[in-house]
């Protein structure tokens, strides 16, 4: 029910999280409250003291009937279901957005009937007349690569150290004690066996190869935009953003000319009247007498005023 549980204004669903009770405990969405507190200018304490009948007498001092702006926006977007979307396309407005409301990205609805919708939330309709493209500007690039890899060559020197004829000098002393001390005193000789320390070296060479290219990169320029405003019969001119592929996208919309050729020959003019032959007739005489239009002139416009 309207005001209870569809939004007073644009009758959107309520829940908890979006509704908002007036002084006369009608319900209002919070989208719907955030536009009214910025149009009459309104502060978080006073905007909820406030009744529908207080904000209509408002807005009828600003000139606006805020019902009749929801209604005429309930049909509107009917109108876009009823009539079906024919195409979507994207543009980045960069000038011109003011006139009809927006800036920067904004989407264009094209319907079944070629009118164009822009701002889907508060929608207006227009005809696209044409469109033109500065042509693809680019920018060259730099770009550097590198291959290649490593290796590692690892050298290893051995020293050893140790005690000269300790072996030797062992076997003698056990010689002395006969062939069994002799064994024993070549195993104690061996107890003193060289020590090694080993010490390593590595090296690593890199092999790389770096190669850089250039590249041409097409950037985004300018195209424009001719629309007529269907309310108004305005013409209005927007400049766009865009490159290649975006201008291409925009030729998939259908352009609709709005001009009417008049074939002057085809022209049909109304019957003149009896007194406005005569006076034609007499401002034409006049210049017969002056040398500005000659007496074969008069003979024959004349003629075609009496066969009308």
């Amino acid at each position: 029910m309207k005001g209870e549980t569809t939004c007073w204004y644009c009758d959107n669903t309520l829940n908890i999280l979006n509704t908002v009770r007036l002084l006369d405990d009608k319900k209002i969405c919070t989208e719907c409250h955030s536009s009214i507190k910025k149009d009459l200018g309104l502060n978080m304490f006073n905007s909820k003291n406030i009744s529908i009948e207080d904000i209509n007498t408002r807005y009828a001092e600003l000139g606006r009937n805020l019902e009749n702006e929801h209604n005429d926006l309930r049909l509107r977007k009917d109108d876009i279901k009823t009539t079906g979307i024919y195409t979507k396309v994207t543009i980045d407005v960069a000038a011109g957005g003011s006139a009809i409301g927006v800036s920067g990205p904004v989407t264009f609805v094209q319907l079944n009937d070629n009118r164009i919708a822009i701002n889907p939330k508060n929608p207006d309709f227009y005809y696209l007349q044409s469109t033109e493209f500065n042509g693809a500007k680019y920018k060259t690039v730099l770009a550097s690569q590198t291959a290649g890899g490593s290796s590692t060559d690892t050298t290893e020197n051995t020293v050893k150290k140790g005690k000269t004829g300790r072996i030797a000098a062992g076997a003698v002393i056990g010689t002395m004690l006969g062939p069994v001390g002799t064994v024993v005193g070549a195993y104690a000789g061996s107890k003193g066996k060289d020590k090694k320390k080993v010490k390593g070296n590595k090296t690593t060479r890199h092999n790389s190869n770096t190669t850089q290219t250039t590249e041409a990169v097409e950037v985004k320029s300018l195209a424009k935009i001719n629309l007529k405003r269907i309310s108004d019969d305005r013409s209005i001119t927007l400049t766009i953003n865009a490159d290649t592929r975006d201008y291409n996208e925009l030729l998939s919309l259908q352009t609709v000319s709005t001009e009417i050729e008049i074939d002057q020959e085809t022209v049909i003019e109304a019957p003149k009247s009896r007194e406005d032959i005569i006076k034609e007739l007499k401002e034409l005489k006049e210049l017969v007498d002056m040398g500005i239009v000659t007496q074969e002139e008069l003979d024959a416009k004349k003629k075609k005023l009496l066969d009308l």
